[in-house]
């Protein structure tokens, strides 16, 4: 990557966080491109590019002498893996955080499924490893979470699976400390994700999808109890 397209990847970074922040509200107008060429220190050509990639992940409709202007949530690609970062360093949203769980518990028990038929050796010791590292180390143990549920969509063989690595990934950044929390521990259930790769690895591709689903489905509920 050129040194212009850092510069243009850093500005869309910025920006970018500020509006899924809530800084710049739907419907408003970003700073001209002139007031974002001094705010920003970088040239017209720069902010351009900034704006053309937000424009791509849908959070703005750019406008001609005009820096963009900021569109509904609705309306942005909520799987883009920046905005999912993005969202990740905004204020909670509740809603947010059980859709994504609704979301992954239409897709990880069927990629659990395909990853007991799947029979990837090397994926399905990702699958462990990952498992082992939650119960081994307290302070690694969110990231370790994230890798176990990353490493099951890989180990399905599905490529659309393995796609929706980051949603998977910034939904369980999000969502995990709220339901830790709920639950007054400081990790989730490693009995059950061993559950889940035990049955990956022995072939179950029932009971896999079914672990995987109970796990969860209990994910949708403490988010509810704590939204109230």
């Amino acid at each position: 990557m050129s040194n212009e397209s850092l510069v243009s990847a850093r500005v869309a970074d910025a920006i970018g966080g500020a509006i899924v922040r809530g800084d710049y509200p739907a419907g408003s107008v970003l700073p001209s491109e002139l007031d974002l060429c001094e705010q920003f220190g970088v040239s017209r050509t720069g902010i351009r590019e900034a704006l053309k990639m937000l424009g791509s992940k849908k959070l703005i409709s750019p406008r001609r002498r005009v820096g963009g202007i900021v569109n509904e949530r609705s309306l942005w690609s909520l799987l883009d893996p920046d905005v999912l970062r993005w969202m990740r360093g905004a204020p909670t949203d509740m809603r947010l955080l059980k859709d994504l769980a609704r979301l992954r518990l239409a897709i990880e028990p069927e990629a659990a499924r395909q990853a007991a038929l799947h029979q990837d050796r090397a994926a399905i010791d990702a699958i462990r490893i990952a498992g082992e590292a939650m119960a081994a180390d307290p302070a690694q143990a969110l990231m370790a979470d994230i890798a176990f549920h990353v490493a099951v969509l890989r180990a399905s063989g599905n490529r659309f699976f393995q796609a929706l690595g980051p949603m998977v990934e910034s939904a369980l950044a999000m969502s995990i400390p709220v339901t830790n929390e709920v639950k007054q521990v400081p990790k989730a259930d490693i009995l059950l994700h061993m559950a889940i790769h035990d049955a990956i690895r022995d072939g179950h591709a029932d009971e896999a999808a079914e672990r995987a689903h109970e796990l969860i489905a209990e994910t949708v509920r403490l988010l509810e109890l704590a939204e109230g």
